[in-house]
């Protein structure tokens, strides 16, 4: 007797069953709470850059950020790594290391933005995460900034040009009370 033919014979009309109740095990009207957070913020790319979970830092336990005050803004990037990269000779290509460096941010929502320590580098394939110490500030708002409210950020990189997003405020509390205010 072949006992692998007759057992696949017997589980092969089972597999679809089986599956559903492996796919649904543990669903309830009761979730189970977990100690994982939403991420606070947006996902976007710039070019080759990456970029996770932007969001703008709103005041304590919800509090609005008064116009003229300063809000700063966290993110995670990574530079993809690139095999090629032109060199600006047409017809040329030389090898690129994928890195690549933030230079500047701003946005219309701000008199002014600070890139607190100078330009951030990005190296290739690395996560270069912005926080829970502020690196970026929005400084001079221009108007009254609350959390549920959207800022555009405008972002500028080295090689991989500019771009913008839209950006949720996010209050400073639960998860987000390790993140510093603005300096």
């Amino acid at each position: 007797m072949d006992f692998a033919r007759a057992g696949r014979a017997v589980l092969a009309p089972l597999a679809p069953a089986l599956l559903a109740g492996a796919l649904l095990a543990g669903c309830s009207d009761n979730p189970v709470p977990t100690d994982v957070s939403p991420a606070s913020g947006v996902a976007g790319q710039i070019g080759r850059v990456v970029i996770r979970n932007l969001f703008v830092l709103g005041g304590e336990g919800g509090a609005t950020i008064k116009q003229g005050g300063s809000a700063p803004v966290y993110l995670t990037m990574v530079s993809s790594p690139s095999s090629i990269e032109s060199s600006g000779i047409s017809g040329s290509s030389a090898p690129s290391t994928g890195s690549d460096t933030l230079t500047s941010v701003s946005s219309p929502q701000a008199s002014s933005t600070e890139l607190i320590g100078g330009p951030i580098r990005l190296p290739a394939g690395q996560d270069v995460q912005i926080g829970p110490a502020p690196r970026i500030v929005l400084r001079g708002l221009k108007n009254d900034l609350s959390p549920a409210q959207f800022v555009l950020i405008n972002m500028r990189f080295e090689r991989s040009g500019s771009g913008s997003l839209n950006v949720p405020v996010q209050a400073r509390q639960g998860d987000l009370q390790s993140y510093s205010p603005a300096p």
